[in-house]
């Protein structure tokens, strides 16, 4: 799988899994790749980009956790503005809009013709992709992922292991419904002060679809405030293992085949 459709899989597994919490992210990322020039003479040089604006994401497109692309045609003149800019692919009406409204404020080593600044027409892709991080974080509702400048104990160095005031069961995956897959996801996190979960990070899944599962599941756990002999409150580090068993009605169905199967063979 490439890295772009393993993305693409990555993001469909935490909409499935932030859609069944009700909640939306807000926050997105946008990134533009190296415009292309089209085929040039000898002694042409296509133009260079200096500076970059990042198009603001559509707030409607956010809401319905959309990716999308846009590729802009444009000329760059001899001052390294774009000028006459045109849409030539788009996923979506307001990706485009986004990236016509930024397009302008980029600047650029104008293109060259033996030597002289000459306008030059080029193609510039965007993508409009989401951050995993932040569609983590929007999920939960709160700032999740964030620097940890005081020591960090680990947990098997305190007197008693933390123990949550309830503990959650992930979500099974639906796109591993039917499959008869089951496993474990190890999940490292870090207890704050106040006890709740930061920095999720992945230690260790049997299968990819119980990543995102269990890093939101690892959120949702609260725990007392771990404190030192001192009383005073400390961040704490642990890893924590979720299980995922096959849901009750594969089970039931894969004993309804195996019983055809037999009644077939007799």
């Amino acid at each position: 799988m490439s890295p772009l459709n393993f993305r693409a899989a990555l993001f469909r597994r935490v909409r499935f899994a932030a859609l069944g919490t009700g909640c939306f992210f807000a926050t997105a990322g946008v990134f533009a790749a190296e415009p292309a020039a089209p085929a040039v003479n000898a002694g042409t040089q296509a133009p260079i980009v200096v500076r970059r604006v990042a198009p603001e994401f559509p707030l409607e497109l956010k809401q319905e956790f959309m990716r999308g692309a846009v590729v802009l045609e444009c000329v760059v003149d001899t001052d390294g503005k774009a000028q006459q800019i045109e849409v030539t692919e788009a996923t979506h009406p307001a990706f485009a809009q986004a990236a016509v409204e930024s397009l302008p404020l980029w600047d650029f080593t104008p293109g060259t013709n033996n030597g002289r600044p000459v306008p030059i027409r080029i193609r510039v892709p965007f993508e409009f992709q989401l951050s995993v991080e932040q569609v983590i974080e929007s999920v939960a509702g709160r700032p999740v992922f964030m620097e940890v400048r005081e020591t960090v104990i680990p947990a098997s160095q305190l007197p008693a292991w933390p123990r949550p005031k309830q503990f959650y069961i992930p979500r099974y995956p639906p796109e591993l419904e039917g499959s008869g897959k089951y496993g474990k996801a190890v999940v490292n996190i870090t207890i704050d002060p106040e006890g709740k979960v930061i920095n999720p990070r992945l230690v260790k899944a049997t299968y990819p679809e119980f990543v995102v599962p269990a890093l939101l599941t690892a959120l949702k756990l609260e725990f007392p405030p771990q404190v030192m002999a001192n009383r005073e409150k400390i961040h704490v580090t642990m890893d924590i293992q979720f299980d995922f068993k096959v849901p009750d009605k594969d089970l039931a169905a894969e004993k309804a085949r195996a019983k055809a199967e037999k009644a077939k063979k007799k």
